[in-house]
């Protein structure tokens, strides 16, 4: 595991200095605030048809493969972006870029699953989230010091830096995972496996799942990224520096939780941490509206911080539950359809709501949207976990 939970690390340190550098040099063409966001969504837009594919390809090709193709497409697009002279050219890369990230979340999470095992899936996963967010969190403080001490240019290209050591852990650290195909057929060739089974995405777990991924986003690329730091800044007044200590502390506090956890899906199941998550999500939300001052935010802050860790993690495992082993890549990655969909239309819809009825409507209505979830999720979903039987270590032998 030790190679698998570095690289998660070193991507999110690099891709925490991308994030830094990525609106800032936009900006810095001349381009209206609307081309910098447009940035965001065309690379959400690169995930949502990047991410199913490359689940079918994991199943046909291998984890490993897709792995450090993602990787590779991410860092080269990045050393080219240190020589663009355009905004065009920028956005053009970041498009390609997008693909890549696309196929390393996708693959990555596919090796993650197949490595992980029914008793401990849940450990694991927060294992990740950890390794992930701490780059995550240092990412942008070592990106503005290079940023500070050359250029946002070499910010960027420390991206790049980091993508090339991925790579090289990839490919001598990191063993193939795919589970092998059982059975051959009649000519003494391996067995292809059987088809995904798309029943699976009909029944009532799934659809509340999918559901509760989209309520998630709503919380999290909706309001949580978008438009609290607007509410912060434009009706309370907060200073730039006062919302990044926010986002701060509900960032730390999902690090902290992420563990527990993980213990607790392990012990009891992923409902326990689901259902509570969302609804506590939802107080989150219900309480932005009714904040006033930056101390009823850091509130906010602080649940938000542990109803994200509970939420993100319990559906990820609770995906990978469902996943068939033979077939997990193409499973996986239409499931990933639904997250990244949600990135690329949630933000937009609740800001649509906030432009028209006000930023209050927006916090209530996400809040609803959240509850009702957590219900559907307590009602409908059915806990997929699967403990492994215990095997008498001295059997009887028959006859």
């Amino acid at each position: 595991m030790a190679p698998i939970i570095s690289i998660f690390f070193l991507w999110g340190l690099g891709t925490g200095a991308q994030q830094l550098a990525r609106p800032l040099f936009a900006f810095s063409f001349g381009v209206p605030i609307f081309l910098v966001t447009l940035i965001e969504s065309s690379n959400a837009l690169a995930r949502i048809i990047s991410a199913p594919t490359t689940g079918f390809l994991t199943d046909r090709f291998g984890r490993k493969p897709l792995v450090i193709a993602g990787v590779t497409l991410r860092g080269a697009t990045t050393f080219i972006e240190f020589f663009v002279t355009s905004y065009t050219q920028f956005l053009v890369l970041e498009f390609i870029g997008a693909l890549g990230v696309a196929m390393w979340a996708t693959s990555s999470q596919i090796l993650l699953a197949d490595v992980a095992g029914d008793r401990n899936r849940g450990r694991m996963v927060a294992m990740r989230t950890i390794s992930s967010r701490a780059g995550m969190a240092l990412g942008p403080v070592v990106g503005g010091m290079v940023a500070a001490a050359y250029s946002l240019r070499a910010a960027i290209l420390f991206n790049g830096f980091t993508k090339i050591i991925v790579v090289v852990i990839a490919i001598f650290l990191i063993r193939e995972t795919r589970p092998e195909t059982t059975g051959a057929s009649t000519d003494g060739q391996r067995a292809k496996s059987p088809p995904l089974d798309y029943r699976l995405f009909l029944t009532r777990t799934f659809i509340a799942l999918a559901i509760a991924t989209l309520a998630f986003s709503m919380m999290t690329d909706g309001i949580y990224k978008s438009l609290m730091p607007l509410y912060a800044h434009n009706d309370l007044q907060l200073s730039v520096p006062d919302i990044g200590r926010l986002i701060g502390i509900g960032g730390l506090l999902a690090i902290a939780t992420s563990l527990p956890n993980g213990l607790m899906m392990d012990r009891i199941g992923r409902k326990v941490a689901l259902v509570p998550g969302l609804a506590l999500l939802g107080v989150a939300s219900y309480l932005v509206g009714t904040s006033g001052s930056f101390q009823a935010l850091v509130v906010v802050a602080i649940v938000y911080g542990i109803a994200e860790s509970m939420t993100r993690d319990s559906t990820q495992v609770f995906a990978i539950d469902m996943a068939p082993p033979d077939r997990r890549g193409s499973f996986l990655g239409v499931w990933f359809l639904f997250t990244h969909a949600g990135g690329f239309i949630v933000p937009l819809a609740v800001g649509f709501v906030a432009e028209i009825y006000g930023f209050q409507t927006a916090f209530f209505t996400v809040a609803l949207l959240l509850w009702v979830s957590a219900a559907l999720t307590l009602l409908l979903a059915k806990e997929v976990r699967k403990v492994a039987k215990r095997v008498d270590p001295s059997p009887e032998v028959e006859g």
